[in-house]
């Protein structure tokens, strides 16, 4: 059995934020990271712009903090690996490859899933749900083989990647189940004026 003061247990910047603020009133507390994806913590809102248009796109430019930052400030880190069970009343977490980790204090900083439409054909070869590293790479790919790719949904992470697909000249469809794009952000006309001015281009 482990024992850390501290177990941050998701790895985006939810989780990254919560090891820097342990350091920041704790120097020396003992800390470890789990995160499911191999990659460190990074910057996901920049997969549907930048990243997803760059010809040779790489992955490190996106981590923050640097992979140096951990190792400066001693925190240690699960990288692929998730927890299969969690005791809060114990303090006790148990990773998927049997190991327990006795804690003091606890972070939950999972983050969300893309919602999957519960319609016919979602868990197709060809369905991409954008939110990892991973995610933003098939979908590159894609985009390379494909004449055109239709983009659900109709908040800002979808609107950003129907305007990054069309501007690697694809032919982008953009379905919505409301009347105008960014609904739950901006007033109806606001939002009829975007909708017009992405179906124009």
């Amino acid at each position: 059995m482990i024992q850390r003061d501290y177990l941050i247990i998701g790895g985006g910047i939810g989780g990254a934020s919560a090891c820097e603020g342990v350091r920041r009133h704790d120097k020396r507390g003992s800390v470890t990271l789990v995160g499911a994806e191999v990659f460190p913590p990074y910057k996901r809102w920049i997969l549907s712009k930048d990243f997803l248009r760059e010809k040779d796109p790489h992955p490190k430019k996106l981590l923050e903090p640097s992979e140096a930052w951990y190792e400066k400030y001693k925190i240690e880190t699960r990288f692929g690996t998730v927890v299969t069970q969690f005791n809060i009343d114990r303090r006790l977490a148990v990773l998927a490859n049997g190991e327990t980790i006795e804690f003091n204090k606890a972070c939950l900083a999972m983050g969300s899933r893309p919602v999957r439409p519960p319609v016919a054909g979602t868990s197709l070869g060809n369905v991409i749900y954008l939110r990892t590293i991973r995610d933003a790479l098939a979908l590159k790919e894609m985009a390379t083989h494909e004449k055109g790719i239709m983009v659900v949904g109709g908040g800002l992470l979808a609107c950003e990647a129907a305007a990054s697909l069309r501007m690697m000249k694809l032919k982008v469809g953009l379905m919505h189940r409301d009347s105008y794009l960014l609904n739950r952000y901006i007033d109806p006309d606001t939002g009829r004026w975007l909708t017009d001015y992405f179906a124009k281009h």
